[in-house]
Parts: structure tokens; sequence; C-alpha cells
């Protein structure tokens, strides 16, 4: 990029072409005040504190939306430049209801830092005091009208970053407020709870109803994690107080990952199930009560040891490898048996037959793509997946390439219009049809012919010769022009991402995952060995406990005399393992919540939260290797999940090593 040279305020800087003259001094070190400037979205010049006086032009300009060129001379401090933004602070101090002492961002708002900067200690116009409205009945979020500069960031964040579009300005002149949707409440809107709006806000107009008045920013010390939900793997910056946490926000909002989402921002502040802080153990008369550690485990591990190759264990993918590791130990060299899963195990065992299946060298995962591959997409097809549930971040991703690129997204679901608003075609096929709709629509895209140029193997061609329109039509319901219209944009794509979620293995039909790769594949979706197919994984280390082994087998076919449930702070909902659970005879459960799981233990184990968590490794749904870090410390005499392992392990004569990694698969 082309260098250019400028002379503000009499000294001689440098700066390259495409920037602003805002960028020029933020480059050089040059201060300027700024309100609605924020790193990473569009400039609008809508608050006019950044203005600068440049010589040549009839009247001072917003440095942020100036273009900076060769040889401009401006200036940033002139009184008549200085007179201008102290103005333009008058007036928004008399606007709207800016009482600071009543304010949760007092002390951390950026007008109020203002204010003081150009030492504003009086006003000269009358205040208007409106009777302005305060929107609280979004979960997480409120929005006060009556503290809002009209800035724009959290309508350009919101359209720009989560892509969603529910925030803009709504009415007209000394009315103009920010809007959802058509004037609807938060609560009732499209939002999607991203709290991107709250962490772009400069003043105390848009505020977390689960941070309020918790303690100030400046106050709190900051702690870098990783999400432990999804398989995004997002960063994340927890603010803490007194061993309390206060907030969660993003490290770089206007980053590819940035905008987190509501599980991650809000979500893990939000959890009020009942901890778990004291062993139990079911009494006599078929009751849990609380006891001392060493009875929990005494009860414990006689059971396990009795029952030997015939206890079985499941590990959440919410734990770090370090645990799910030691956990692998401990099942086969105390316990003495291999059968070990984890909570989506399932997941791993559909998406590895089916990608064995296409290629006998791959053993899964490392033949798909990043998941920033969606940002780069024109046609996205999604199978059987609802993001916005379960990977809002990958949402995010699918919305911004639909806003950006005007890609073209394709959902195939048997029963949800997934990202209704922004799919551009929704084939719904019979349930248990996918794998024939899927054989049709490369058939079709053959019939249309070659892709790129191209050939596709000709017993590939041979076996989907018999998958004709009046074939698909039968057996899924999808007609022929639904089909052709998809084939046509898959086939004319130059980028196209395959996602695929829980709907795929949920159907335990691994002919799915292949006949997706072979769709990649036949369409040029692919980068050297990697195909553009991405799987939605499901839980945060998920991969990173597959590579151990950890899902081998799937323990719900065959009756289980014993288990040992290592599930932390997951919750499990679903009614199927829920109903696996009532048929086992002696269950221990190790979790830091009271949930139907503890209720039908008969022993329970505490164990911390994600936040008390000691430090270790997670490998995001794309192979991204991040470690976690404790953010609180743990209640006193809380042991953390490695330790009570080994505490066990010991109990029943054995000792463990943190130190030796094991695989869980069978050998």
């Amino acid at each position: 990029m082309k260098e250019i040279s400028l002379t503000i305020d009499g000294k001689k800087v440098r700066g390259h072409e495409g920037d602003t003259v805002l960028d020029v001094c933020r480059k050089n070190g040059i201060d300027v005040p700024t309100l609605c400037e924020f790193k990473g979205l569009t400039n609008v010049g809508a608050c006019r504190m950044c203005v600068v006086d440049i010589e040549g032009e009839r009247r001072i300009n917003p440095s942020c939306t100036y273009p900076a060129r060769d040889g401009l001379v401006v200036h940033t401090k002139t009184e008549k430049v200085e007179k201008y933004r102290r103005l333009i602070l008058e007036l928004m101090f008399t606007e709207k209801n800016h009482y600071c002492m009543y304010c949760e961002r007092s002390g951390d708002c950026e007008l109020q830092a203002t204010g003081y900067r150009y030492q504003l200690d009086n006003v000269r116009y009358p205040y208007t005091t409106p009777a302005t409205k305060v929107d609280a009945l979004s979960e997480y979020i409120a929005i006060d009208h009556g503290r809002c500069i009209l800035c724009g960031r959290c309508v350009r964040v919101c359209s720009e970053i989560e892509a969603n579009h529910t925030l803009d300005f709504a009415k007209r002149g000394f009315k103009t407020v920010i809007s959802a949707d058509l004037a609807q409440p938060l609560g009732t809107s499209s939002c999607t709870h991203c709290g991107a709006c709250v962490q772009a806000c400069p003043t105390g107009a848009i505020f977390s109803k689960l941070s309020l008045y918790r303690a100030k920013p400046k106050e709190c010390q900051e702690v870098k994690t990783v999400c432990p939900v999804c398989g995004v793997g997002c960063e994340l910056t927890v603010l803490v107080k007194d061993n309390n946490l206060v907030s969660i926000k993003s490290p770089d909002l206007t980053g590819e990952k940035g905008p987190l989402c509501r599980m991650g921002r809000f979500g893990l502040l939000a959890d009020g199930h009942k901890r778990i802080t004291s062993p139990l153990i079911r009494d006599k008369e078929g009751k849990l009560k609380e006891c001392t550690l060493d009875e929990a485990l005494e009860a414990a591990g006689s059971r396990m040891k009795k029952l030997g190759k015939n206890f079985t264990g499941v590990v959440s993918s919410r734990l770090p490898s370090e645990t799910i590791s030691l956990f692998c130990q401990f099942m086969r060299q105390v316990v003495g048996s291999k059968s070990v899963d984890t909570m989506g195990g399932e997941a791993f065992r559909v998406i590895a037959e089916g990608t064995k299946a296409f290629n006998k060298k791959s053993e899964g995962p490392e033949i798909e793509c990043t998941l920033d591959e969606i940002l780069r997409a024109d046609c996205i097809l999604l199978v059987g997946a609802d993001p916005v549930k379960t990977h809002p971040i990958a949402a995010s991703f699918i919305r911004r390439a639909v806003d950006r690129n005007r890609a073209r997204l394709i959902v195939i679901d048997e029963q949800n219009d997934v990202l209704a608003i922004w799919r551009h075609q929704w084939l719904k096929p019979r349930p248990g049809s996918v794998a024939t709709l899927l054989n049709g629509l490369m058939n079709a895209i053959l019939s249309q012919g070659p892709v790129r140029g191209r050939e596709a193997p000709a017993k590939l061609v041979q076996s989907l010769s018999q998958y004709n329109s009046k074939k698909v039509q039968t057996e899924t319901d999808v007609g022929p022009s639904d089909l052709e219209m998809a084939a046509e944009t898959l086939g004319k794509a130059q980028h196209a991402v395959i996602v695929y979620g829980q709907g795929v293995w949920h159907a335990k039909n691994s002919a799915v995952v292949t006949d997706l790769l072979n769709l990649a594949d036949l369409t040029g979706n692919r980068e050297g060995e990697r195909l553009r197919v991405i799987s939605l994984k499901p839980a945060a280390n998920s991969r990173g406990a597959w590579s151990l082994g950890a899902a081998a087998k799937d323990l719900s076919l065959a009756h289980v005399q014993g288990l040992y449930l290592l599930v932390s702070d997951e919750q499990v909902d679903n009614d199927e393992v829920l109903g696996w659970l009532r048929t086992i005879d002696f269950l221990v459960v190790q979790a830091s919540y009271r949930s139907a799981v503890t209720s039908m233990a008969d022993v329970v184990l505490p164990s911390p939260t994600w936040a008390e968590r000691d430090g270790g490794e997670y490998v995001s749904l794309d192979g991204h290797v991040t470690r976690s870090n404790r953010v609180i410390e743990p209640k006193k005499g809380l042991l953390q999940d490695q330790e009570m392992l080994k505490a066990l392990a010991k109990k029943m004569g054995h000792e463990l090593s943190s130190d030796q990694e094991v695989s869980c698969g069978q050998t």
C-alpha cells in the first residue's frame, strides 16, 4: 500500500493510502477525542467530536471520515476546533438524562470521561430532560434511551459484526431513538442476545442486567480463558472482583470470532442451578444424604472393584483434555474397563464411519476445513443443523457470508426452516430420506455437465445414475424444480461450504456424511487434502476427547451394570440419555449441580464449575488448540476433577499420574 505524508499540528507524519485522517493520527500517537468511532466498525461521523481543521477546507471536518492524502495540513487542537467540540458536548448533555450519579457506567463512561477532559462543569443551554423509556424485557440486556447519545455503535456492531440487523434508528430529529426491529421490545425481537451492543456502547444506554452495579472494570481483575460450551473455541475475558464473576466480554469484539454469543457472554454467568458442595450417598431408605468424602469414595470404589470390566465410564466433552485423559487412565488401569464414551460419542461414530467410507486413510475431522472458510463462501449448504441454537458464532459467520458476499444459503432439514430470513432455499425431505436427496442432488449437478472442467469418478457416476428426479421426488417429496435450482446453485459456486450437525448423527446415518464429502469433492470444494465441509461438533472439547479415543464404543447398546458419569457442569436433559441411565444398577455421578442425573445416582461426587476448574487444553471443532485458565478460586475443600480421580484411585489401591496421556480406545 502506497505511503503518504501529512502535516498534523506542525509535525510531519506518515500514513497509507486508504487511511482516514483519524487513522493517521492514531498511528502517530496524536490524541483526537471520539465517541461514535469504534475499531473495526464503519466510520460514520455521527458524534462530531473528532473534528479537525484542514487547510484548504471551508469548514472543519470529522477526521474519522475524511480520507487522508499526500500533502494535507491538519490542525487538531486549534481554538476553533476545541470550542466546537465543547459545544457538541454541551448539547449532548442537555438532550438526555445524563445524571452520572445514578448511572451504572459512572466511572467507566466515555461521555463522562470526555466531559471531564473538557472541564464541563456547567452548560449554557437548558436541559430538555425528555421522558424516555427503559426497555428491560430482554432476559439479559436492557436499553435506557435516556442515556443514549445516538452514536450508532450498537447499530453498526449488530449489522456488521453479528450480522443480524436487529437494531436501527427510528423516528426523526429530536425524537430519534434506537429501535429493535419494528419498534419491538428487545426481548420479543430478532435479537440473538450476543451482547455485542453492550460492549460497544460508550455510555450506560445499553447494559447487562446480570452485571448491573457489580463492579467497575478498573476494580476488576481480567482473566483470559476459553469458552467451555460449544466447539467454536471463543476466547473470553472474564472480569472478577473479590473472587466473584462480574462480567464476560470479548477480547476482540470486531474480530472473526469477536461477538461471543448468549451462551458465552451471559449463559456462563446466569447459571442458577443448585450447587453440589458435599458428597452424597444413597442410604438404605433410598434417599440421597450428605456424607464425608471418604465414605463416598469407599462406596464408589468398592462397587467399582466388584464390577470390574462390567463397570463403564462416560465423560463430558466440556472438560479439558488432561482431565479426559486421566479419566481414561482411571477406567483402564484402576477399574480394568476399556469401555469409555463421551456425551457426544454418537457424533464421533457417525462422522468417523462416514469419513472412512469416503476415504479409508482418513480418521475423521482432519479432512474438514476451518470455520473461517464460511466467511469466504459464495454458497453454503446447511444440513441437519441449527447453529442459531447450538453454535451461534457459526450462525453469525453464515449471516455475514450472506450479508457481505451475497452467498446463497441452501438448507436441508426434515423439520425446521433454519435461518429462515437468510436462506434462499429450503429443501424439506421426508424423514429418513436425506441420503437419497443428496444423491439426487449430485446426479442433478452431473447432468448439468462437468463442474470446473473436472470429470467425476466413473464409479460415483454409475452409483448416482439411479437417482433421477422422479425417484427423488417419490422418496423425499422434493420436486424436480427445487432439486434443479439447488444443483445449479451448488454447481456454479466457486467457494461452497457444507455445514452439518446434530440432525445427521441423531439419525445415526453415516451414509449422509459420506454423501456430503462426495458432494464437496464432486463440486471441487477443497483445498489440498481438506474438503470444505464442517461438522458442528457438540461440545467445547469434543474433538480433543475423540482424539484421545473416548468415544470408541456406544455404551447405550448393551445393558450396563455400573457407570461412572463425570458430567461436571454440563446439563444432561436428553430424554433418551436419562431413560438409559435409569436402567443402570449402580451409578456414580461427578457433577457441579443438582439435576435429574444426580437424583438417580447412588453416589454423587462434587465437581468444580467451569470458572473454578484448573486450566487445560481444548481443541476446537476445526482443530485449533487453546488453553483455559482458572477464573476464580473454588469453594473451600472442593477437589478438582483430576484430584477426585486420584483420590478414588488411591482408595482402590492404585496411583494415578497426570503426566501420562492415555487413550481410551479399545486395544
